[in-house]
């Protein structure tokens, strides 16, 4: 209506939307007015009754229905003014990779022609500016993905579009700096904003566990011009599609993005029947349906992707193009930069090394990013500090990376990202003191709230054939990789280090937990021996296979009455001691009483404290002389084999 009264036109063409507003352009046809709708998402069942253009309409027998809005709009031009349409190439070509369009056919040659306009000594004053102000020195498909098309989508995001098209109209240099500069301020404040909102999500996500093969979620205070960012990261992160919706007085109205390989609108218009209107293409959607139909629609969407799509689209994959054995040139490279642009549909290819002994390093103190150095290439791990330990441990790593041309001070630098890594270490199974602790206090139900079930081999079995037939839901721990070999059944099922493998949350085994996210889990199962704390979080069930963990402790120790005798009359003399726990115990008096193993000592106190004649009580060990029990009444001492 403000249109109508501000500008009263004769003709609205809209670009890149309107495919699915008929009843908005029978609106606006009822004012007089002529309507030519370009638009690229996916074809309703009904379209507007006016001029159509869209790449997937099949009777226009267009030849690629690959293109964006913008592109749309671009090959109007071009059937209108001719080859003086490619001076605006470089929009084009933007609009192609900030709206993850694949970069294969013709989207291939608006970009790569996009491109040299963007960078060149002749680009318009606007993107040369913004090229300058974002810092931007690889001038790729990657730099407009990453740098500069979030900087222009900050205007809009932060509510004022207007910014980012004055930017684009102006021809005052002066005019165009002050915008530029604007639009910085825009994507810190953006960045900042979507910082929280994904924080507040992802604390969603991981209280609402375990995780299905979709992910919806939705708050009142989300804004909803952010929620399409988030939802991407999380599906990054995740391997699964993410609909994060705003709750605007019980209408949610969401924001869809997907994986490649699933059609979340094919998903999302299946299941229709729950919603009030829907749009967008396989990638991106919009959605908006009433608060009460959530959980419906949630259900019927798990549902239809888990029928519709095998399990092995949610396990993320990074496959190498070639091991490389010897040196990773510059020049080679350069020869994969001269391939450009990469992106969605056709990725930059990666490629593997093995290494033995790694020192990675962290950019900064408390920076989530490590710096990795080899002698094939120098790399960079973004978010990678979660799996420092593994990396510095002995053993092969197969790193999957991804290589890069850095440039700095004029000159070129071979860099690598890595993407993923695999390890062939497996552990010994000595185990560390305090870990002995924490396996003999969950073994007999002392597990100051990381509490397990201990079950025999033969339950365990009946879990893993159940659990198998759960979509998702169940981590499997192994401390020797040799222990799946009394599983078959797992033998199928992906493998990962140190921590569930990345935004993967379907069956999966870990070899020695010891880090990362299992609140997406139902359950965790132990199949042998923890080499780690045992990890427990709200009602996660816990399982330890009690054939192998009771049969790897009971060498270590004596349990008999005259083993714990033993460390009774030693620990008589040392009552006061500063110590919070047998394992801090031993590391101040263990060199005193060299006759005692360490796993005996506190075997032995763990057994006297538990019948009350010893205690720790203000980070003091305390001698409860008065106090008699028999050994019988210890679970610990009994359910180690003790006898009396």
């Amino acid at each position: 209506d403000e249109v109508m009264e501000e500008i009263n036109p004769d003709l609205i063409i809209t670009v890149d939307c309107g495919i699915s507003g008929h009843d908005e352009v029978e609106y606006i046809k009822d004012l007089g007015v002529d309507v030519i709708v370009t638009d690229h998402h996916e074809l309703p069942e009904v379209l507007p009754d006016c001029t159509v253009v869209n790449c997937k309409i099949k009777d226009q027998e267009y030849a690629f229905d690959g293109l964006c809005g913008a592109g749309v709009a671009f090959k109007i031009a071009v059937a209108l003014i001719g080859e003086k349409a490619y001076k605006y190439l470089d929009f084009a070509a933007l609009a192609t990779v900030a709206d993850s369009m694949p970069l294969i056919d013709e989207n291939r040659d608006i970009v790569y022609e996009g491109l040299k306009l963007i960078f060149s000594s002749n680009a318009r004053d606007s993107f040369k500016i913004l090229v300058e102000a974002a810092n931007i020195k690889e001038k790729n498909s990657t730099a407009l993905a990453y740098s500069l098309a979030p900087k222009i989508n900050a205007a809009g995001r932060m509510g004022n579009a207007h910014c980012a098209l004055d930017l684009f109209l102006s021809d005052s240099k002066a005019e165009i700096y002050d915008l530029a500069a604007q639009l910085m301020k825009y994507n810190m404040q953006r960045q900042a904003e979507c910082d929280e909102l994904y924080s507040s999500a992802r604390k969603k996500l991981l209280k609402k566990g375990p995780f299905k093969r979709v992910i919806l979620l939705e708050d009142e205070g989300w804004k909803n011009g952010l929620v399409g960012i988030v939802a991407a990261r999380l599906v990054e992160e995740f391997t699964r599609p993410v609909i994060l919706f705003v709750n605007s007085k019980g209408i949610l109205h969401g924001s869809a993005r997907s994986l490649e390989e699933i059609n979340i609108l094919d998903a999302i218009s299946n299941n229709k029947e729950f919603l009030l209107e829907y749009g967008g293409h396989s990638q991106a959607a919009g959605v908006s349906l009433k608060e009460e139909n959530l959980q419906a629609f949630e259900d019927a969407l798990d549902s239809y992707i888990s029928e519709k799509y095998s399990a092995d689209v949610f396990v993320p994959k990074q496959e190498a193009e070639d091991y490389i054995d010897g040196e990773f040139s510059l020049s080679l490279a350069k020869e994969i930069y001269a391939l450009e642009p990469f992106g969605t549909g056709n990725k930059k290819p990666l490629f593997a090394i093995e290494v033995e002994n790694l020192d990675p390093q962290p950019f900064k103190e408390n920076s989530p990013h490590l710096s990795i150095h080899t002698d094939i290439i120098d790399l960079t791990y973004f978010n990678g500090a979660t799996y420092s330990n593994i990396l510095r441990s002995s053993g092969v790593k197969t790193l999957v990376f991804e290589p890069n041309i850095s440039v700095f001070n004029g000159k070129e630098y071979l860099r690598g990202n890595v993407k993923s890594f695999e390890t062939k270490i497996i552990p010994g199974k000595e185990l560390g003191l305090e870990l002995f602790m924490y396996n003999i206090r969950n073994l007999c139900g002392k597990g100051n709230g990381q509490l397990a079930d201990y079950i025999s081999q033969d339950e365990i079995k009946n879990i893993v054939n159940t659990a198998e037939k759960c979509p998702y839901g169940t981590l499997y721990v192994v401390s020797n990789l040799k222990t799946l070999d009394s599983f078959p059944e797992l033998k199928e099922l992906p493998v990962s280090m140190g921590a569930p493998s990345l935004r993967n949350f379907a069956n999966c085994v870990v070899l020695v937990l010891n880090s990362g996210d299992i609140a997406g889990f139902k359950r965790i199962v132990y199949l042998d021996n923890p080499v780690y704390s045992i990890r427990k979080l709200r009602s996660i069930e816990v399982y330890v296979n009690k054939d192998i963990a009771v049969k790897d402790m009971l060498p270590q120790i004596d349990a008999t009455r005259e083993g714990v005798g033993e460390v009774f009359n030693a620990l008589k003399n040392f009552g006061g001691i500063q110590a919070s726990s047998s394992a801090e115990l031993y590391g101040a008096i263990g060199a005193k009483v060299p006759y005692i193993t360490r796993y005996q000592f506190v075997f032995g106190v763990e057994v006297l404290v538990e019948l009350g004649i010893f205690s720790f009580e203000n980070n003091k060990l305390i001698y409860n002389r008065g106090v008699k029990n028999d050994l019988s009444s210890s679970r610990i001492y009994t359910s180690l084999g003790g006898k009396a």
